[in-house]
């Protein structure tokens, strides 16, 4: 059996290359992954306590969740691009979406996503050479309630067959994506274990070294608990990147122009003058600035919806009365920042994302 945690990218987007996270050491019969998490729990109660509620905890659920069930059940959505529609019912307490373009109810066991920005139900199967495939659904959920198409499927126009319900997803990227949302995903071959799959991401996820920590705190050693804020700020926002997207799996040049980047919030904020200039600004305690994804988002817990918690981040480098960064010539320093240098763009009726490419944007 192994024990993989492989990549996989924002909801609905397009897969492209990904590179594995380094094996993690196995654990031993009486440390599961989720008591390993316990034994986080004992020292860092208030970081796991507050985990709870963070949008990387439930980016995973099963379908038969109480709160997809009802995101879900009884409920139709007519495409009308492709003029197909999907019905969706709860049989013997398992979801199944019904459409006429398929000949048979399918099965959905699983919802990606937290819900913050959409979750996405996902199909799967064993396929004839053993291992799990699956289709991700063209329809989503959005806040607010509503149905729609999944991002990065409005193209799709077939009316009859799978390719009609979503797009498939092979073992490799099924195995990819079930990677990236949860903490182990156990395989056999190309099969995902799913009685043991551990879904949401969990603190081994991130912190590759978790169990050698545990091991060091039990014999009374110094920890060496890897830390993002110690990695070098490329390195910090490439680990967020293997699941939110690395600039260097963009298969190409990256344009300002191109709408698509507003996706992958790692990609984006590594275009930055403030991300590439960092090293510039010194900080009051004479030590280079430091800026990364962690700057301005709690992993451990929710993102902040106040506007000024961000532009505080900006302020810490953008001022002149500390002969740093150059102050903003078009605004007051009480307004706010992100409205102009970090929109937020629609990506479909339902879902907007905020642009990570710092910058003065030349379209509204």
């Amino acid at each position: 059996m192994l024990i993989v945690g492989l990549l996989a990218t924002a909801v609905g987007a397009a897969l492209g290359p990904f590179h594995p996270a380094p094996p993690q050491p196995a654990f031993e019969s009486s440390q599961t992954p989720r008591a390993a998490e316990r034994r986080c729990a004992e020292c860092h109660a208030d970081i796991t306590d507050a985990y709870r509620s963070a949008p990387h905890a439930r980016t995973l659920v099963r379908a038969a969740d109480k709160a997809a069930v009802s995101q879900f059940a009884g409920r139709s959505f007519h495409r009308d691009d492709s003029g197909v529609d999907f019905h969706y019912k709860l049989r013997d307490g398992r979801l199944f979406v019904s459409s006429p373009a398929y000949a048979r109810d399918l099965p959905i066991d699983w919802m990606f996503g937290s819900g913050t920005h959409a979750r996405t139900p996902l199909i799967t199967w064993t396929d004839d050479t053993g291992g799990t495939s699956a289709v991700e659904h063209g329809v989503s959920w959005y806040p607010g309630g509503k149905l729609g198409v999944t991002p990065g499927m409005e193209e799709i126009k077939d009316s009859v067959g799978i390719q009609a319900v979503g797009h498939l997803r092979p073992s490799a990227e099924a195995i990819n994506c079930f990677g990236c949302h949860c903490t182990f995903v156990p395989t056999d071959g190309g099969r995902i274990l799913f009685d043991q799959i551990e879904p949401g991401v969990g603190c081994a996820r991130c912190h590759w070294n978790t169990q050698q920590h545990v091991r060091e705190m039990d014999r009374g050693l110094p920890s060496t608990i890897e830390r993002f804020s110690q990695l070098p700020p490329q390195e910090a926002v490439d680990r967020c990147g293997e699941c939110h997207r690395r600039a260097d799996e963009m298969g190409g040049p990256i344009e300002p122009e191109d709408q698509t980047i507003v996706r992958f919030a790692s990609v984006g904020l590594v275009q930055s003058a403030c991300f590439l200039r960092q090293s510039e600004v010194t900080r009051d305690d004479g030590q280079p600035a430091r800026f990364d994804c962690a700057s301005c988002h709690d992993p451990h817990r929710p993102t902040s919806r106040d506007w000024r918690t961000h532009a505080a981040v900006c302020l810490k480098c953008h001022d002149a009365a500390h002969n740093r960064a150059a102050d903003c010539p078009a605004a007051s320093r009480a307004d706010n920042c992100l409205n102009c240098h970090m929109p937020k763009i629609p990506t479909n009726e339902h879902l907007h994302f905020t642009d990570h490419w710092i910058r003065v944007r030349k379209e509204p």
